[in-house]
């Protein structure tokens, strides 16, 4: 939204698709000020509606800040359904491709990044739908591990415990990326694409069952 809107003062609740346009606005916000921008009579006022027309969708701050953190599990899920699509089917590929969109969209959302993941604002068990969305996120480490298992690839096992496994180091590599403790190794594109294949390589060499005569790839 441009400067413009902003100045408007808050006029009666109209909007086509309000709680949309405030869950966009939240995300602007958290990316040019982090989460203690996000206040809803802020939000509001970007969108151009009173602060009363906001409750019609968000009760208060912890249904809004819940409502944010879905959308980026939402986001974060497509990421990684656009990588798997892109990629052969192999079960190191689809672990690279998974990968480097996790390690990419941490890289391109670092504020809701933190946010989703805090665990300091909101109780995401407390909201279901933010709830299942981040599970949503979680099925397809599942799913990789299973597939691979399946084709006798990688090693037996419980796969959500493998999966678990996988998300820890995707997301400990992503959090260290986007506070900058990972220079040199992952400065710029390159660096990032290196640590892509870093982390999966380490990943399926210790998931993939040992082969005589042939790669992990």
């Amino acid at each position: 939204m441009s400067n413009r809107i902003d100045r408007k003062l808050p006029k009666p609740y109209h909007h086509g698709d309000l709680r949309h346009a405030l869950i966009e606005a939240g995300l602007q916000l958290l990316t040019e000020g982090g989460a203690a921008s996000l206040d809803l009579r802020k939000v509001a006022r970007k969108v151009g509606v009173s602060h009363s027309a906001s409750y019609y969708h968000f009760q208060d701050k912890q249904s809004f800040l819940a409502a944010i953190n879905e959308e980026g599990f939402h986001r974060l899920a497509h990421a990684m359904q656009d990588a798997l699509s892109t990629v052969p089917e192999t079960p190191f590929d689809h672990l690279q491709g998974i990968t480097r969109a996790y390690l990419l969209f941490a890289q391109a959302n670092r504020a809701l990044m933190r946010e989703m993941f805090s665990g300091l604002t909101i109780e995401r068990e407390a909201f279901s739908s933010l709830h299942a969305a981040s599970k949503e996120v979680y099925r397809f480490y599942i799913e990789v591990v299973k597939r691979g298992q399946e084709q006798g690839k990688m090693i037996d096992g419980d796969p959500c415990e493998l999966a678990s496994v996988v998300w820890s180091l995707l997301h400990g590599a992503a959090m260290l990326l986007i506070e900058h403790q990972m220079r040199p190794y992952a400065d710029g594109p390159a660096g990032v694409e290196r640590m892509v294949r870093v982390c999966t390589q380490t990943l399926y060499t210790g998931l993939g069952r040992s082969e005589q005569g042939s790669s992990a790839c």
